[in-house]
């Protein structure tokens, strides 16, 4: 959904240039100075801003300047009742879209401008969606290089995979740090499955947790960052995109031929226990171990962190929540074993965040 914003000192403006964008099914916020526009463009960060030029407390040609500062994708329509062709040009030379005059008709509004914008929003979703694609075959064409070599290269390469994940997860707060407290979880979960429950797991078992758990999420370069971090609970449409990252976690991996078991892992740490999962809809014992293992460490992790849209939970909440799901969406015995390692001690947030 398309969220606008409206800046404006008239009471009468924002109020009409309100209803006409909630009309047309558009998400609509109103500032009426420049100071409250900039509060809220940090919070929400609306797709387009329509902002008048002369307001108290700031004006428009100085939220346009912090805008630019702040994310250079917002589009900005400045809204003047002057015939001042020198401020409106330096509106357009800061990265102003486009300016409408007052008295405005609605009509033009949508015809013309809001017609602009869709077409500018929906170019950059494009080039964005093109630069990841670029980088997804350049990643790709490293990792078959690299499959050429021989296996110490290869290792190093695994290395570089593993820093570029890590590099990933730094662009964003809120996941910094995940698949490594997923490999540390997921580590613990096993230990408990071997010492308490007598699963018959060797080191290479470990061994290949470790490079699964840290590479689970590589697949999600192929998100477009406005997906990516949202600041806010995702649409359907953009849940269906979300889930595409194991798939194309498998697409990056798939030249490395000793990684072959792992790929499979990583692609299928999304499946759920009852068949409901993606992006196979396996069941039961159909998911590997590790994958279920991990499954069990990702959602611990991510609800023990905070979210652009919700603060992290107590983990005595997420431990209830694992139990509350397990043989649905989690393996009983990996959250039993999970819970055992909890009580015991294992689980101690603040050494892994």
């Amino acid at each position: 959904m398309l969220k606008i914003l409206v800046v404006d000192d008239e009471p009468e403006i924002t109020e009409i240039l309100k209803n006409f964008f909630l009309r047309k099914n558009y998400h609509v916020s109103v500032a009426y100075n420049g100071q409250a526009a900039l509060d809220i463009i940090k919070e929400e960060r609306p797709h387009l801003v329509f902002l008048d030029i002369r307001m108290p407390v700031m004006d428009g040609l100085t939220v346009l300047r912090n805008i630019r500062q702040m994310d250079t994708s917002i589009k900005v329509i400045m809204v003047t009742a002057l015939e001042d062709e020198n401020t409106v040009n330096e509106a357009k030379k800061l990265g102003a879209v486009d300016y409408v005059r007052k008295p405005f008709q609605l009509d033009y509004m949508e015809k013309e401008v809001l017609e602009k914008v869709n077409t500018q929003l929906f170019g950059d979703l494009r080039q964005e969606i093109e630069e990841k694609n670029k980088l997804i075959e350049q990643l790709a064409q490293e990792v078959k290089r690299a499959n050429e070599l021989n296996k110490k290269l290869k290792r190093n390469f695994y290395q570089t995979i593993l820093s570029l994940a890590t590099a990933l997860e730094a662009r964003d707060r809120y996941t910094h740090g995940h698949s490594e407290r997923v490999d540390i979880y997921s580590t613990i979960i096993a230990q408990e499955l071997k010492d308490a429950y007598g699963f018959e797991l060797d080191d290479k078992f470990f061994e290949n947790l470790h490079i699964e758990a840290r590479l689970h999420d590589i697949g999600k370069i192929a998100i477009v960052d406005t997906v990516l971090n949202k600041p806010g609970r995702l649409t359907q449409e953009e849940y269906e995109i979300i889930k595409i990252h194991p798939l194309q976690s498998a697409h990056i991996l798939a030249p490395l031929e000793d990684l072959t078991e792992n790929i499979e892992v990583i692609k299928h740490h999304h499946e759920r226990y009852d068949g409901k999962g993606y992006p196979d809809s396996l069941s039961g014992d159909m998911i590997h171990l590790r994958a279920r293992i991990i499954a069990a460490a990702d959602s611990f992790d991510a609800m023990t962190s905070d979210r652009p849209y919700r603060k992290a939970m107590e983990i005595e909440v997420a431990v209830t929540e694992l139990e509350k799901n397990k043989g649905t969406q989690f393996d009983v015995k990996v959250i039993e074993a999970f819970v055992s390692a909890y009580k015991k001690g294992e689980f101690k947030l603040a050494e892994f965040k």
